[in-house]
């Protein structure tokens, strides 16, 4: 059972939000050590300690909901040496909340939903990204603001406040972790100037941990009411990502962590710190609303089977993802911050919507601009949307970046980016050629045109509109960072001690779509896993940072680790590994896996299942850097609907459970016709290569690159 002391810290209603909200202009740092004074204790761990503890008191300390009680309970005794060792005040740690989107596509598509967000901002907004890089994402943003800046003045209200938080690796960080850049800096990686956003204050941080600790959270918090947790960094990388939107109280919980990362006086202060949200009833969506959810779920009843990819194209509706999301905003009222006239509390029904009359013009209005590009690929019908009025001709060249990862960006990235039609479920989605997957650079050989499927295209589904729903449990497992080397720590933060605890608890599955794959205590995990019995499926990249994981203490490439788990697993003679499936990646136009080296369809997405019933995800990936070293953002989700829901949902919008199926018998994977694809092949680098790898590692300290 969890401690008197932890259960106290649960229950108390000392928040960091709370305390800010008496003295705004206070640094956060000095309230934390008002509110929280006990300190975390230096406790060696092996990553393979036993994790201890029993759920008995869960359902008094986890309010509102009973989430997972065995993994949470877990949780909470990592509150026992450090009460903030969630990063998030103890009482937010375990929440609840309503999830009506999730987005799973190109990173420009994501970041057109965090536009659509920011542009409505009334008051304040907080972005976080490890990487913020002059692109076509960038662009988006940047023009988003310009917007947003345009509607403050003209409606002649205050200046929306906005903190922007990243990681650039700076010498400076040595002596202090988060350093304010100087507004003259913007321009050079792709932010508005001062004069270009007069009715934004905007102040932007440069935050790391040196030596390792990178900032590797990614989220959007806009007017305290609704967030975004996604996989993707703000940069331009042929990967497929996934964000999702959340509402209700659990954003209170991503709204203290940020407080809480910040850490600094804010110049100005956020203006909502006095001002608690309420939060609507899911139950007083619209009757619109209500209907097209419906008709969503009897498009995906009709077709149960979400591998069959033929005959979609027939059944669409055919209109753009955009116009599609369009619809969804003004049909769907708890999709945005509405104006504080329309907030309401819990069980109010009459004024929902109010403040939103506007929205489908204003969507309209982030649409416009449209121009054809011939051949772009087999489907004809191309269009490029000007989001926000994006001036891709002021959009700053990649030479004018020097801090640019080369590494994971993409070789030929187009300087004026076009856009591909691509047909998805009830609609279509933009993806911008040069981004994913560019289908004139192929010569053809395994992609689905070439072998005549075509129609699995048809089946790629960026936007996943879910069901209404209730409220489901939701909890905050997060990481702090850790500057120096070494690998220890494992059980005192809660994004290592739930990932740990899920797959230990798991009875009959785990699911995991993680780009990387080395580190020490989910490799062990995995195996033990298998050995009770546990089916264990692992989606992951085929040379991802090959040459950055292959350094010493790294923990090694993906088909390294691969190839040892099945070589112990074979060894033992028990049959072990047949209930371990591992399949490399595979994009939705492609019938092989390609080496990511070649930086043309990669998979970002950061994701575990647990016997269908409970999902993690947000930013942490399972290698060595994640568990052991970056600061990272994620959510446990209790909802089987849910977690269905993306299980389906990832597996449309890629071809890897039919085509990245490694062999049980050594981790290789084999075509039909005898054809081998590796990357750097199952045994160790040559030292050679580890020494080429400490150039990612590097890159690593600095908070760039594509992980």
């Amino acid at each position: 059972m969890v401690s008197r002391h932890v259960f106290e810290l649960c229950t108390s209603p000392k928040t960091l939000i709370a305390a800010l909200a008496e003295d705004p202009d206070q640094p956060v740092s000095k309230l934390v050590k008002r509110l929280f004074k006990s300190r975390c204790t230096r406790i060696m761990q092996r990553p393979n300690d036993p994790l201890h503890g029993s759920p008995d008191q869960f359902d008094v300390v986890a309010k509102p909901f009973v989430i997972s009680k065995q993994i949470y309970n877990d949780v909470l005794h990592t509150l026992d040496t450090n009460p903030l060792a969630g990063l998030v005040s103890p009482p937010l740690l375990g929440s609840s909340g309503v999830i009506p989107l999730s987005v799973i596509s190109v990173i420009p598509d994501i970041m057109r939903h965090y536009a659509n967000l920011i542009v409505r901002a009334e008051a304040e907004i907080i972005l976080a990204t490890n990487y913020w890089e002059a692109s076509l994402s960038s662009s988006i943003i940047a023009d988003s603001l310009r917007e947003l800046s345009k509607r403050v003045r003209a409606r002649g209200g205050e200046k929306v406040v906005m903190k922007l938080m990243y990681d650039r690796g700076n010498l400076r960080q040595a002596v202090k972790n988060r350093i304010i850049v100087d507004p003259v800096y913007w321009s050079r990686i792709g932010l508005p100037s001062e004069d270009e956003i007069p009715g934004i204050s905007l102040e932007v941080v440069n935050y790391h941990h040196p030596l390792l600790g990178t900032f590797h959270a990614k989220y959007l918090v806009v007017d305290r009411r609704v967030a975004c947790l996604n996989s993707n960094n703000v940069q331009d990388r042929p990967n497929i990502e996934m964000m999702v939107h959340l509402e209700g109280p659990i954003v209170e919980s991503i709204y203290d962590m940020a407080l809480l990362t910040w850490s600094s006086a804010m110049n100005p202060p956020l203006p909502l710190l006095t001002k608690p949200p309420t939060y609507i009833d899911p139950e007083a969506m619209s009757e619109a609303t209500r209907s097209y959810f419906q008709g969503q779920r009897a498009g995906n009843e009709a077709q149960p089977n979400a591998h069959s990819l033929t005959q979609r194209c027939d059944r669409m509706n055919h209109v753009t993802a955009d116009e599609e999301r369009g619809d969804l905003i003004s049909e769907h009222s708890s999709m945005q911050a509405p104006s504080p006239s329309s907030r309401v509390n819990l069980g109010d029904r009459g004024e929902i919507g109010s403040g939103l009359e506007n929205q489908r013009s204003e969507m309209e209005e982030m649409h416009l601009n449209t121009a054809v590009l011939p051949n772009a690929c087999a489907n004809p019908r191309v269009t490029t949307p000007n989001v926000v009025g994006t001036n891709t001709a002021s959009r700053p060249s990649e030479s004018d970046n020097p801090g640019r990862d080369e590494d994971h960006a993409q070789a030929n990235l187009l300087e004026k980016p076009d856009t591909c039609s691509i047909g998805v479920g009830s609609g279509s989605t933009s993806i911008e050629a040069g981004l994913l997957p560019d289908m004139r650079a192929f010569d053809g050989q395994g992609t689905a045109q070439e072998c005549g499927e075509e129609d699995m295209l048809s089946d790629f589904r960026p936007y996943i509109l879910h069901e209404p729903h209730n409220p489901v449990p939701i909890a905050m497992v997060n990481r702090s960072p850790t500057g120096r080397p070494g690998h220890y720590h494992v059980l005192q933060h809660p994004q290592d001690v739930a990932w740990l605890s899920a797959v230990r608890y798991a009875q009959k599955s785990v699911f995991i779509q993680t780009p990387t794959f080395n580190a020490s205590p989910i490799v062990a995990g995995t195996l033990d896993a298998c050995r009770r019995g546990v089916q264990v499926t692992l989606y992951l990249d085929l040379g991802f940072n090959d040459l950055g994981e292959a350094i010493p203490f790294q923990g090694g490439t993906n088909e390294e680790v691969v190839h040892k788990m099945y070589n112990t697993l074979n060894s033992e003679e028990n049959g072990a590994e047949k209930h371990l499936e591992v399949f490399w990646y595979t994009a939705k136009d492609q019938t092989k896996p390609l080496n990511a080296a070649l930086k043309k369809r990669n998979c970002h997405v950061k994701f575990m299942a647990v016997d269908d019933e409970i999902a993690i995800l947000g930013n942490g990936n399972q290698d060595t850097q994640s568990w052991f070293h970056s600061q990272e953002a994620n959510i446990m989700v209790d909802s089987p609907e849910l977690v269905s829901a993306w299980q389906r949902a990832l597996d449309a919008n890629q071809n890897t459970r039919l085509y990245g199926r490694v062999s049980d018998s050594d981790g290789v994977w084999r075509g039909e016709d005898g054809e081998v694809i590796q990357a750097s092949g199952v045994t160790a680098s040559s030292f050679v290569k580890r020494l080429k790898g400490l150039g990612n590692l590097i890159g690593r300290v600095r908070g760039t690159g594509g992980f």
